[in-house]
């Protein structure tokens, strides 16, 4: 087979038209592994505290080779 500039076309505009039509339908579906489950034990924490730290030390600087 040989694929000609009009193939490709036409191949690439009907994945770009049945593409978001596919990826709604699977986000659609509650028993995918990222739809939301109920827990298999209860919390027990109240509050969390979540650090974002940025800007620390860049990991170049960290390593400094000593002659022996």
């Amino acid at each position: 087979m040989n694929p000609t500039r009009r193939h490709f076309l036409r191949s690439a505009t009907a994945s770009s038209i049945l593409f978001p039509g596919i990826v709604q339908q699977l986000m659609a579906e509650e028993s995918g592994p990222l739809a939301t489950r109920e827990p298999h034990f209860p919390a027990k924490a109240k509050r969390v505290i979540f650090l974002f730290m940025t800007g620390g030390v860049s990991h170049v600087d960290t390593f400094d080779p000593k002659p022996e």
